[in-house]
């Protein structure tokens, strides 16, 4: 019987400490080992797929998934979920301008630490490697329901002992975690859910003016599955904004901090919430375990805490590849470089790839479970090289288009029996030229740049979908045949900038200020995001 792997409840230390490195709320992180499997062991989805390939094992020193300088970031979506009152208070409030800057400031912090990653202290683990960015980023869609459970009291959960192991119904994952109807809401588009629920009795006593209970100090979250790739991924962070209210009257002007400002103490919050916790919840949801050193994010022991290894990287590139949390990156997630391959491989994995693929060096890759690739990608064969697939699924990761097959000189594309080619954007080609392709392959195909598709040729990318003029200085225009729900725009921060509902295809952007973007638009069918530059 084949086992699960990496999918367990983690509630970890949630960093709140100040400048001056006192940290005011206790907080625990506890581990539930019981739920961990050993690592290595993938869940085979299909009959070809026998997770044989490098790829597939997972151990923090795969060298396949290092990123490099040059990559492009590639993006994941979190849903920030504040529950609220029936008059919106109780939380975070959606139109109150202090409680949106400093929400604002939180996801511009998260993204801060993923590209300014520390160095480890003398002694610390694989301190002889060092990576400055991980090439990863967070878009963030903030989301406010009226919802009882903004006072998670109402789940279950029991705060007498403020232990989340304790038979408490809030605990995750699992079926009596009470957050996890979020999971299916039409209204809260693909991402990672993370809930910020209050303890209504203590937010009821701060209202009061009795600021003598101390909020509570942990926060959850999922590790993914590596076979189940719907399964959902969570955090769970009970009690932040009551420490909000707590530090704007505890922390404010008190003599053993330093007498600091509101101002201060936010940016001390905010900080901390970012930089650092927010960052080794993330890092748990792909993948990454505790740490004993203090310099590393997943430590919770004394320390900086604003270093990443190479290896810990590495396996959260890997997680962004082969488990379930792989959905949750942006659908045009692409980091423009080529992953070569060099000698004969054979990838029989469900693998998710952001990069383009070379086969050189007159090797043969071949593909016999799911590849999934970035519309902007293509593979490219090589003279002498080929690509093979063997009842293969080879899609794009929108969908909706891709840039194909490349073959070149005396390379070829085998496509073998059983292979199924049901979508409108597979095709093959060379020198601009599209070469034939049998839809259902019941016998094999060899595809060698000197046969020609007779008839007319077609452009090398599909374009059921694009957006124009890239870059822009006024409108973006979207090109498909689908009817337009919403359109939304992001930051490089990760804030939504821009919202707009309707049929609309042309976006007016003259209000952004120059730099890069995140379009996000969904369809009557599907949702899919483009990067922009305004110019």
């Amino acid at each position: 019987m084949m086992k699960k792997i990496f999918f367990f409840l983690i509630v970890c230390n949630v960093f709140v400490t100040f400048k001056s490195q006192t940290d005011i709320q206790s907080r625990a992180c506890i581990i539930d080992l019981s739920r961990k499997n050993p690592v290595g062991e993938l869940q085979k989805n299909a009959t070809n797929c026998g997770n044989t390939s490098g790829y597939a094992y997972r151990y923090h020193d795969n060298p396949r998934y290092i990123p490099q300088v040059s990559d492009d970031v590639i993006y994941v979506k979190l849903n920030f979920i504040f529950p609220t009152k029936p008059d919106g208070t109780g939380n975070f409030e959606q139109n109150n301008p202090e409680h949106t800057a400093f929400l604002n400031s939180f996801v511009d912090m998260i993204n801060y630490r993923l590209a300014n990653l520390g160095s480890p202290i003398s002694g610390c683990e694989n301190s002889t490697q060092q990576i400055s960015d991980t090439r990863i980023r967070v878009i963030v869609n903030k989301i406010w329901k009226v919802d009882p459970a903004w006072d998670f009291l109402v789940t279950g959960f029991n705060p007498a002992n403020n232990n989340p192991y304790d038979n408490n119904s809030i605990l995750m994952p699992g079926s009596t975690y009470y957050y996890s109807y979020y999971d299916n809401d039409p209204s809260i588009p693909p991402g990672i859910n993370i809930t910020f629920p209050n303890n209504g009795q203590i937010y009821t006593e701060y209202q009061n003016g009795n600021f003598s209970q101390t909020p509570l100090g942990w926060a959850a979250s999922e590790f993914p599955l590596s076979y189940q790739f719907d399964a959902k991924s969570r955090q769970l962070w009970p009690d932040i904004y009551n420490g909000f209210l707590h530090r704007k009257q505890f922390a404010v002007g008190n003599p053993a901090l330093g007498s600091p400002t509101w101002e201060t103490v936010k940016q001390w919050y905010y900080s901390d919430m970012g930089a650092r916790a927010m960052v080794h919840e993330l890092g748990h949801n792909l993948g990454l375990v505790h740490h004993d050193c203090g310099s590393n994010l997943m430590s919770y022991s004394a320390g900086n805490h604003d270093y990443l290894s190479i290896e810990d990287v590495s396996m959260m590139f890997q997680t962004a590849s082969v488990t379930s949390v792989r959905q949750y990156f942006t659908e045009n997630s692409f980091k423009n470089t080529y992953l070569n391959v060099n000698s004969d491989e054979l990838w029989d994995i469900n693998f998710r790839n952001y990069s383009n693929v070379k086969v050189d060096n007159n090797s043969s890759l071949k593909v016999t479970c799911k590849l999934i690739m970035a519309p902007q990608s293509r593979v490219v064969v090589k003279s002498g090289s080929n690509f093979i697939i063997e009842g293969a699924d080879v899609r794009s990761a929108n969908d909706t288009s891709w840039n194909g097959i490349k073959v070149e000189g005396t390379g070829y594309c085998l496509i073998l029996p059983d292979t199924q080619i049901d979508n409108g954007y597979f095709y093959v080609y060379a020198d601009n030229t599209p070469l034939p392709v049998t839809k259902n392959a019941t016998d094999t195909q060899v595809i060698r740049p000197e046969v020609r598709m007779k008839g007319e040729e077609k452009p090398i990318a599909s374009d059921a979908f694009k957006i124009y003029p890239n870059p822009t200085g006024d409108f973006i225009n979207i090109q498909t045949d689908d009817e337009v729900m919403t359109v939304s725009i992001y930051n490089a921060s990760g804030n939504r900038v821009i919202s707009h509902t309707g049929k609309d295809k042309k976006i007016d952007v003259q209000s952004l200020q120059p730099g890069m973007y995140l379009l996000e638009i969904k369809t009557r069918n599907k949702v899919v995001t483009e990067k922009f530059i305004k110019k």
